[in-house]
């Protein structure tokens, strides 16, 4: 689970909240509104265009608090504006300027790109974090158990559901999309799980601050449970969780680790930066490429060209032993037979076959016919 989906999860939790003390979810621009009142936030409408505004369709003011849109378009529209505000109310923004909400998308997609290379480029931190509100607005809004009950229990479509909602229907599909295809998550709230307490070096690794601290530790000895306590710690410091990146090796693990820290801390693991080594460090390439010497746009390759190239540049390669590219335990029945018969006819070393053996000639005849 990504910190998007869990913004989304968020979101749901102030909808069906919002529902419970009585606000009606069809009428969307009083609804959002009565949330951001709830929450102690004021909505104040200006002119398009407006000074106030810097050149945004709606901004937030966390002094105030205060959330000042442009009165223009649909009560959808407006709606939309106040529950993506509402969003970085919630979520936090850090230290840095928040993303100009000029380009705010109420039908916008959950993912950047779902195969091949797309998945190690993904969003940089700022169009993650705006990608993040959109979807945090249209969940508060319409969140996508409700599409999927109005529809399959209610018989709507998609067109109904928008005519009523008074939104557009690509808005509207959209989210029924997400809601039927993209994997079920159970609703993660917060809890207190019952952990293995942290041994002395793991409490000295969570409770370390200042240079880099390095942590050896091979599986299963605890490396994600010091990693969620050192995460705990420093927002219990209150450092900014827009402050924290944590990086591991793949995608699956970055969810595990995202999952874990939303079990004690919802709403702040949604604001943390959660990923992996590949796509940060093309990320720095990218916004960085005039100190590294490198295109604008660097190019990776996907595990299918990658493949392709090898194959390409085996026979320049001149290797003895390679696993087999298409099928790499392919051959390692038969080289697994040869070793044992080679180990039961040794009578020097276990394991080596006497020189000049017949063994001993089919293993290496074998170790050049491709071997494992």
């Amino acid at each position: 689970m990504d910190p998007i989906e869990l913004a989304r999860q968020h979101a749901r939790r102030l909808h069906d909240e919002a529902v419970q003390r009585g606000r009606n979810p069809w009428s969307p621009y009083e609804f959002a509104v009565g949330i951001a009142n709830d929450l102690g936030i004021s909505v104040e409408t200006c002119a398009p265009g407006a000074a106030l505004l810097d050149g945004d369709r709606a901004s937030f003011d966390p002094d105030l608090p205060l959330i000042v849109h442009e009165n223009e378009g649909s009560s959808f529209n407006q709606a939309f504006l106040v529950a993506h505000e509402i969003g970085h109310a919630e979520l936090g923004d850090g230290e840095e300027d928040p993303e100009p909400a000029a380009h705010i998308d109420p039908a916008r997609t959950s993912e950047a790109a779902p195969m091949g290379m797309d998945r190690v480029v993904d969003y940089s931190r700022r169009q993650r974090r705006e990608v993040q509100m959109d979807l945090f607005a249209r969940e508060l809004l319409l969140p996508r158990p409700v599409a999927v009950d109005l529809h399959v229990a209610q018989g709507l479509t998609c067109s109904n559901i928008a005519e009523r909602l008074g939104t557009p229907f690509e808005v509207v599909a959209q989210q029924m999309l997400d809601a039927l295809l993209l994997p079920a998550f159970q609703p993660i709230a917060a809890a207190d799980p019952v952990e293995i307490p942290l041994n002395d070096k793991q409490r000295t690794a969570a409770a370390h601050r200042g240079a880099a601290f390095l942590l050896q530790a091979g599986p299963g000895t605890g490396k994600t449970r010091t990693l969620v306590a050192r995460v705990e710690s420093l927002l219990d410091e209150g450092v900014d969780p827009w402050r924290i990146l944590l990086l591991t090796f793949s995608n699956k693990a970055a969810g595990e680790m995202a999952e874990r820290i939303a079990q004690k801390r919802p709403q702040q693991a949604a604001a943390l930066c959660i990923g992996t080594f590949h796509s940060f460090g093309l990320d720095i390439l990218r916004r960085f490429n005039d100190r590294c010497d490198s295109p604008q746009a660097p190019r990776l390759m996907d595990r299918t060209e990658a493949v392709e190239l090898l194959e390409n540049e085996f026979p320049r390669l001149g290797l003895t032993h390679y696993r087999n590219l298409y099928d790499p335990i392919a051959d390692c029945g038969r080289h697994l037979v040869c070793g044992l018969a080679c180990q039961r006819q040794s009578r020097w070393f276990p394991g080596v076959p006497r020189a000049g053996s017949r063994d001993a000639r089919d293993c290496d005849r074998l170790g050049r016919d491709r071997s494992c």
